[in-house]
């Protein structure tokens, strides 16, 4: 056999032992899918199948303005219902809202932040911030949740709770008793933009208390013993934040509704 045949079968042979093994890699890893050949590639489903988000909304429904008690500011009932479907208005400086036939661990917040208040008023403590939440356990203004989403000077998810068991109102206790809940998980949150709706959502669960922003997890906490021991209803709150919303509450009849 001449050299050049000979360095022919051997590059053939070569050739056939590569596709043997690359066909073997492929079924051994199950590229080919099931065995009658009608599905696709398994890895590429399972690329195109991420884990769904929870609902944003889910097991919620808006509360009317007739069941919101109202403690501190004014809530501002719209003529005509705004391009994004919400019906209250706040424009504010300080706004403070409970629903009181509710249970305290599940609540949303339907809104869209249109701006800062004119005037802009400091908190109790001096400090003055622009945030939009939630109230959870709201026992009075002096024991009481809070998961807000901070607007400035910082933007950011921040849970808090206040406790101060011999004074309910919060000219009693004024910013005394606040402790703030370190997270286990927490994501950032692009700066809010006016005029964009988002659905703030925060859940207790044992425990754990989970803050939602568009149906996406963002912040997780252990709740502390202190905080477990508050009771109440659901509700919201505002500082220097001029918004429409609605605010969500368990539909009736749900696992942690009262009605």
């Amino acid at each position: 056999m001449s050299e050049e045949r000979r360095r022919w079968w051997v590059a053939i042979c070569a050739s056939a032992v590569l596709i043997l093994w690359a066909v073997a890699l492929l079924l051994s890893h199950g590229a080919w899918g099931d065995t009658g050949g009608k599905g696709k590639p398994q890895v590429a489903s399972a690329l195109r199948s991420p884990r769904t988000p929870p609902p944003a909304t889910a097991g919620l429904e808006p509360i009317p303005l007739e069941r919101l008690t109202i403690t501190q500011g004014d809530v501002q009932e719209l003529q005509r219902s705004a391009r994004d479907g919400l019906r209250f208005g706040i424009d504010g400086p300080r706004q403070r809202a409970v629903a009181p036939e509710t249970t305290g661990d599940d609540v949303g917040l339907r809104f869209t932040w249109l701006g800062v208040t004119d005037p802009v008023v400091p908190l109790a403590s001096g400090q003055v911030r622009e945030q939009v939440g939630l109230k959870l356990r709201a026992r009075d203004g002096c024991n009481v949740l809070y998961a807000m989403w901070r607007i400035a000077p910082s933007a950011g998810i921040v849970v808090n709770f206040k406790r101060n068991p011999d004074d309910h109102h919060s000219g009693e206790c004024g910013g005394d008793g606040y402790t703030t809940v370190r997270p286990r998980f927490m994501e950032p949150l692009d700066p809010l933009v006016p005029g964009q709706p988002h659905v703030l959502r925060a859940r207790i669960a044992a425990d754990v208390l989970t803050v939602f922003v568009d149906g996406k997890r963002v912040w997780e906490g252990l709740l502390p013993a202190d905080a477990l021991t508050l009771e109440g209803p659901v509700g919201m709150r505002t500082d220097n934040a001029r918004v429409r919303f609605e605010l969500l509450v368990p539909q009736a009849g749900g696992p942690t509704s009262r009605r």
